[in-house]
């Protein structure tokens, strides 16, 4: 049950909180337009040594670093609205006040998504505009490429976005749950998904699926698009299911 008050609600918490959108605009649209800036002008100083900016193949190999910006991103933003409520004491006047638990909890979903999905949508758009306004002649990314590179950045934002809402209303803490999940994502999963010997097992590690709806196959693994969106959308179901079952056990 979601209520449109208590998602504006949310997401006027979160605009809020400057220090936390400057952090998370700053790692995701800063960071790719100070980094294409750079090669731009270190390819503008000395075009031999330095290759074009933009162009095809710099766009795919920017994805990797596309798709970790954007985790970080989610991860925050999401972390922080799964706990806000709790953390100031305003979630036990909410319900004390008969507010239903399961819209509180949509609310902090359906908000933290509405922040980050835009954030995750222009951070691709700068990526795949100065790929094609930066390439100086070489082969640009196509509309396929680019398709495949933004569902690459909102599949990574509804992913953390969504683990970090249902992990941080599951814990009640906001700072260990993103250590462990920026941990997990930055860290133990690249480390998972090098382990050749787990076979298809890696298969079901978000980090893969990301990478098949990207287009973008790594690790030696052959994993469809479908089974991409599939494999995230378990671990969204998983992790909103549990932080929605915590808070409608939560003592107040």
């Amino acid at each position: 049950m979601l209520d449109l008050r208590l998602i504006n609600a949310e997401i006027l918490k979160l605009r809020r909180r400057r220090g936390m959108l400057a952090i998370a605009l700053l790692c995701t649209v800063g960071f790719a337009t100070i980094a294409f800036i750079v090669t731009a002008i270190q390819h503008a100083g000395d075009p031999t040594k330095y290759a074009p900016a933009g162009g095809l193949k710099a766009y795919r190999d920017v994805l990797g670093g596309l798709e970790m910006l954007v985790l970080i991103m989610g991860t925050i933003v999401g972390a922080t609205a799964g706990t806000q409520d709790i953390e100031s004491g305003v979630f036990r006047d909410l319900v004390a006040t008969g507010r239903s638990r399961m819209a509180l909890f949509g609310a902090r979903v359906t908000g933290a998504l509405a922040v980050t999905i835009p954030i995750a949508a222009l951070t691709a758009l700068v990526v795949g505009a100065a790929s094609i306004g930066l390439a100086d002649g070489t082969p640009t990314p196509d509309a396929g490429d680019l398709v495949s590179g933004s569902a690459l950045a909102l599949g990574a934002a509804a992913l953390a976005t969504a683990v970090g809402v249902g992990t941080s209303a599951l814990v009640g803490s906001r700072g260990p749950v993103i250590g462990l999940l920026l941990g997990f994502f930055l860290a133990i999963q690249p480390l998972l998904l090098s382990m050749s010997f787990l076979g298809s097992t890696r298969n079901v590690i978000p980090g893969a699926a990301l990478d098949a709806v990207g287009d973008m196959p790594r690790y030696g693994l052959d994993v469809s698009a479908g089974m991409g969106v599939a494999v995230l959308a378990a671990w969204v179901a998983a992790s909103v299911g549990a932080g929605a079952w915590r808070t409608r056990t939560r003592e107040i």
